[in-house]
């Protein structure tokens, strides 16, 4: 298997981002003293991480806030404050 077929493969089951991060890989002479274990590793966090983003991502777009205009930088730290 070449490694353009995998990163189709990855692709097609909507990897993309180990897709991306694979193809990265490839690129960087670095890497490849890099053990396989590690370089995995590596592929896996990004992806994870990816997803995760992705998903808190999609809460905050869908949660209703009863006062959306509000920021956290109105808040007053000072004793006494009212807003």
């Amino acid at each position: 298997m070449t490694n353009q077929s995998t990163i189709d493969k990855l692709i097609e089951i909507r990897l993309t981002t180990m897709a991306d991060a694979f193809r990265s890989q490839l690129e960087d002479p670095k890497l490849k003293e890099v053990p396989f274990e590690d370089r995995f590793d590596m592929l896996v966090d990004i992806e994870f991480s990816s997803r995760k983003n992705n998903f808190l991502k999609s809460l905050i777009w869908n949660a209703v806030f009863d006062q959306p205009d509000v920021s956290i930088m109105d808040i007053k730290y000072t004793p006494g404050a009212t807003h």
